[in-house]
């Protein structure tokens, strides 16, 4: 079958987004993500949005990692969502829809795009854990999905797939995994801090991570060493901008469509 789709990028971020609402493109979901997500031989992404059907809110967003496996949230996926649906699906700039996570609101302007994010856990650490012969120090937080948050003063040297895939898969971690991230001081004046992600069912560094960034910034508040708003320089490169509305945060930034087309699905 031939699947419309659009491509799209979060500050790198990349994802393959699928219009189901109404019955359409009806799919067996895991195996049609590792086809689309492949590099090689499909469009290639980090990942797989599905617009579902609400009667609560707007839409609802379902979000599939690249290994077929369906996550409870992506920060930069309901960035590229929200712009979808708006400037795709014709919604409205202001947005209401479901997740995984719990309910997601959504401002588009242009091709900028704010994310009110699920209620953020509290920050643990620092904490110690072993890694072969080494202790590391580490923070904790889940902003919507697990993230490791570790400091790292030379981030262009940071060991992102080495050090991320060991503690990726590390016992403390389990069942569930998490997200690593590596964070340093920003050099120049454009942002406050810098990161790299290793992400959870990509398994590899990718160009950004929304949440990576929230868990950086709320890391980087509990430590007293910046204050509200925080710029966050991801891999890209490119600044993502954390924010609160109330206790929650919220996560802005840009937003392009790369292209549309059809995807044709033997599953």
């Amino acid at each position: 079958m031939k699947v419309p789709f659009v491509k799209m990028s979060g500050s790198g971020n990349d994802f393959v987004l699928i219009d189901c609402r109404d019955g359409k493109n009806r799919l067996e979901r895991s195996s049609f993500v590792v086809a689309v997500s492949n590099r090689k031989t499909g469009v290639g992404c980090d990942g797989v949005l599905f617009v579902d059907d609400s009667q609560k809110a707007d839409f609802t967003m379902h979000y599939f990692n690249s290994d077929g496996g369906e996550v409870e949230f992506c920060g930069n996926g309901a960035r590229c969502i929200a712009h979808f649906a708006h400037h795709r699906l014709g919604l409205d700039s202001g947005l209401m829809f479901e997740s995984n996570a719990g309910m997601i609101s959504a401002n588009v302007e242009g091709d900028s795009v704010e994310v009110l994010m699920p209620a953020s856990g509290e920050v643990l650490g620092p904490k110690h854990i072993d890694i072969g012969s080494e202790r590391m120090e580490y923070y904790f937080v889940n902003t919507g999905v697990p993230h490791v948050v570790i400091l790292w003063e030379d981030i262009a040297e940071a060991p992102v797939f080495q050090l991320g895939t060991a503690l990726r898969r590390h016992a403390a971690f389990q069942p569930a995994g998490t997200n690593v991230n590596f964070m340093s001081k920003c050099e120049g004046p454009e942002a406050e801090i810098e990161i790299r992600t290793f992400e959870r069912g990509v398994e590899d560094e990718t160009l950004a991570c929304g949440t990576g960034a929230v868990a950086c910034a709320l890391v980087a508040l509990k430590r007293g060493e910046f204050a509200l708003p925080i710029r966050v320089k991801v891999a890209l490169p490119d600044i993502l901008t954390i924010d609160k509305r109330g206790p929650r945060c919220t996560l802005s930034g840009l937003v392009s469509e790369v292209f549309g087309g059809e995807f044709s699905f033997r599953g």
